[in-house]
């Protein structure tokens, strides 16, 4: 009997192990690794997750926003942690837990050092994100002309790292344009080490660029995301899944032809009588309302079963007809079968929502 017969994600630690030896393959021993655990962790969780990559030799960990260092933090991980969209008006709150900001621009470099130097700090890490290419954030040429002016007088603050973002290094159609990034952050990263008498640490490549840009661009330290949860650029063959979302049979029913299923009676049976499996998840929970009508499958007890009428809120229902069914068999959303991969097709979307659509009343179970 299943022990969790309850719906949860549940997060495969072996597979994690599994996926990161596959992304160092690709380093030399020194480069650090950091790891992306925003958005909840890629919906792996944030506080148990980060402590899990630390136990893992990670050497550094990113958020987006500063509620979630701040959980990072309450769960006792004292890795370093990078705040990529902090906001100003949070500046105070990073620094009282520790927690390291991405600085995009001048003004951003400005007002941090000043709060570092109101609270006494000499020397608090932060890291400058340049611009080459994505045109979403980061300093380009002129501005870190400007910045490089600043640096003698902000002894409050030192720099952690130097880093630009890729704009496509997953597709082979842009590799002229992501080869020029790359040169690009050589020859800006360069310059602002310049002007420093020390040697930040420096990263670009993301998941597809470890893969497809290792020998070239590794610098100091890579950024892994979706990569560790099983996305390849390469082969997905190469990776396994990392979170598995299941959830329980409520009831089994017989249906019979000409009557319907669900809200506004989208499921029809059309065979002289059918099977139906009520299951305990819903599109609160993740499964998004667009898989509603046969248009996925779900694997239950070695099986693949379509779904049938609309998805609802809290639960919805698969055709198990011919498949031996009871309430209580659990069954699997997505995992191996099928994969976050099929989903996203089907929705025509990436994995990245599929796995940070999981609600947060969910748990998450972590199996070794």
């Amino acid at each position: 009997m299943n022990t969790n017969q309850f719906t949860h994600l549940e997060i495969n630690i072996p597979n994690i192990k599994y996926n990161l030896k596959y992304f160092r393959s690709f380093l030399s021993d020194n480069t650090k690794i950091l790891v992306l655990v925003k958005a909840y962790g890629y919906g792996h969780g944030i506080g148990e997750f980060s402590r899990i990559l630390e136990d893992n030799g990670i050497d550094y960990l990113a958020v987006a926003f500063p509620s979630e260092g701040v959980a990072i933090r309450q769960a006792g991980v004292k890795l370093p942690v990078i705040v990529f969209s902090a906001g100003m008006e949070h500046y105070p709150l990073l620094i009282h837990h520790r927690l390291e900001p991405s600085l995009p621009c001048l003004e951003a470099f400005q007002r941090f050092q000043t709060e570092a130097a109101k609270l006494g700090e000499h020397g608090y890490p932060v890291h400058i994100k340049l611009d080459t290419g994505m045109h979403r954030l980061g300093f380009e040429k002129a501005e870190l002309d400007a910045l490089t002016k600043e640096l003698p007088l902000a002894q409050s603050v030192r720099i952690a790292s130097v880093f630009s973002h890729f704009v496509a290094s997953g597709d082979p159609l842009h590799d002229d344009f992501t080869k020029t990034q790359i040169a690009r952050f050589q020859t800006l990263s360069s310059f602002l080490e310049s002007h420093l008498n020390y040697k930040p640490i420096r990263h670009l490549l993301n998941s597809p660029g470890i893969e497809r840009f290792a020998k070239e661009a590794q610098f100091d330290m890579v950024r892994l995301g979706i990569g560790l949860f099983g996305m390849s650029y390469v082969d997905r063959s190469l990776l396994r899944p990392t979170a598995y979302l299941k959830t329980p049979v409520l009831q089994v029913k017989t249906v019979r032809q000409g009557d319907t299923v669900g809200y506004a009676r989208a499921g029809k049976v059309t065979v002289p009588e059918a099977r139906i499996a009520t299951l305990a998840i819903g599109y609160a929970d993740g499964v998004n309302r667009h898989l509603s009508g046969g248009k996925a499958c779900f694997s239950v007890n070695g099986h693949r079963a379509p779904t049938i009428g609309n998805i609802c809120m809290d639960m919805c229902m698969i055709d198990v007809s011919g498949i031996d069914v009871k309430p209580g068999d659990m069954v699997t959303v997505f995992g191996d079968d099928p994969t976050i991969f099929e989903l996203a097709d089907i929705l025509g979307t990436i994995p990245y929502e599929i796995l940070t659509s999981v609600a947060f009343r969910v748990p998450r179970i972590y199996v070794s």
